[in-house]
């Protein structure tokens, strides 16, 4: 691991974790909305796994632009928050219920997401880089309006879901 300097080194830090993390996602998510019962909450997984694996190629166009290369470093953070959420979703039996533990464990996912995209467009911004800060902007946008649309079947499947 390079040794992190400067606010551009950590900028460029801060896009391998965002590579790592949408590559990690892309490969999880289609597999996790398999999971699902709710029709149109796995059909919102399924989108946001093709949207992910675009913002993934806008990620990577960064890193082509700047000469670097990603790094072949997982995210841990994503990592954990795949593992245990594929941990829960598998001791949840009742298709409701597994359905609001997926709306659960894509929201935590979809936070992590949003930190991690605030900090990097903001270091763009300090640093100058218009055209980055503005692609990056606009995927936090994306993942602000996913988690914003997780959030909107959670009262219907709640009200499927056995309560006792």
């Amino acid at each position: 691991m390079k040794k992190t300097r400067t606010p551009l080194d950590l900028f460029h830090d801060q896009l391998r974790d965002l590579y790592s993390m949408e590559k990690q996602l892309s490969e999880s998510l289609p597999r996790l909305a398999t999971w699902i019962n709710h029709p149109w909450l796995r059909e919102a997984v399924f989108h946001h796994a093709e949207e992910t694996t675009q913002q993934r190629l806008i990620i990577d166009g960064i890193f082509q632009k700047h000469q670097l290369e990603p790094s072949h470093d997982q995210c841990k953070a994503v990592a954990g928050l795949i593992e245990g959420g594929d941990a829960h979703l598998k001791s949840v039996d009742d298709p409701h219920t597994r359905d609001l533990m997926m709306i659960a464990h894509c929201l935590r996912i979809e936070h992590y997401e949003i930190a991690a995209y605030t900090i990097t467009a903001r270091l763009a911004e300090h640093l100058k880089l218009g055209e980055e800060h503005e692609l990056l902007t606009s995927i936090l946008k994306e993942e602000t309006r996913t988690s914003e649309m997780i959030l909107q079947f959670e009262p219907e499947i709640f009200g499927m879901a056995q309560l006792t």
